[in-house]
């Protein structure tokens, strides 16, 4: 499961983190913790034509001796066909903070009682992390910190920041639709304010993107970057501004 399209932790010094022991490697292991999603209703994000098109969906069936996993049907007809058409479709969710993550072959067509829905060869395998590598914590929204993308195609793009750590930041993208922001793309000439701490440039490397439902009703797309040729003066001025967020956290519920 490692390849460009295929997101990981990294560590201080940008090295892949060791997937390893985080991975399921048998049938039995990869059919049960899918059964747990499915039974919890968690919605999954599945990626499709190399990451450019997704669906939200839940899982329906997982069936441990045929070696299927059934999911919902999408709303979006042209999205639907965009899946059946992909041959690698990258799965990824976070039921209760542990964030799951797998890669199948194509989906195909099958219909169920209740209508159409996807199915999917299970997985090989299923990277399954119970915990981070970095504390990360959510920036203000009051006063957000942000990223400003200077080689986005096109024009330059301004965005916030959910959260950040020492390895890296998620990013609010302006609309589900955004082009770019691939799993694996990179973007290079960034810079972080982080107010009131100061500035800093560097480049980060897409390693997720995760769809959700705000409280209004819209739909939202958060994109997970790791930092890119980070110096130690970068990795101090991200300390402390984590530090000061964590101090202010704690004296609001103190």
């Amino acid at each position: 499961m490692s390849d460009e399209n295929t997101p990981g932790l990294t560590s201080g010094s940008q090295a892949p983190l060791d997937l390893s022991k985080y991975t399921l490697t048998t049938r039995v292991e990869v059919a049960h913790h899918l059964s747990s999603i499915a039974k919890s209703g968690h919605m999954v994000t599945v990626f499709s034509n190399k990451g450019k098109t997704f669906i939200l969906t839940r899982f329906l069936e997982v069936d441990g001796k045929a070696g299927t996993l059934q999911f919902d049907w999408g709303a979006d007809p042209a999205t639907n066909e965009q899946l059946l058409a992909s041959e690698r479709n990258v799965f990824v969710c976070s039921p209760e903070g542990v964030k799951t993550q797998f890669v199948t072959g194509p989906a195909r067509k099958v219909m169920l009682e209740s209508g159409p829905a996807f199915e999917v060869d299970l997985p090989d395998t299923a990277i399954k992390l119970q915990r981070r590598e970095f504390f990360r914590i959510q920036t203000p929204i009051s006063n957000p910190a942000t990223c400003h993308v200077a080689d986005y195609p096109g024009r330059p793009l301004d965005l916030n920041l959910f959260d950040i750590s020492l390895g890296g930041v998620s990013l609010w993208l302006p609309s589900a639709q955004t082009g770019g922001f691939d799993v694996g793309q990179q973007y290079r000439d960034c810079t972080l304010d982080l107010k009131p701490m100061g500035t800093l440039r560097l480049g980060i490397e897409v390693r997720h993107r995760l769809s959700m439902q705000l409280r209004n009703g819209n739909e939202a797309v958060r994109a997970g970057c790791a930092f890119l040729n980070m110096t130690p003066s970068a990795e101090t001025l991200i300390q402390r501004y984590v530090g000061m967020l964590e101090r202010e956290r704690r004296a609001l519920v103190g």
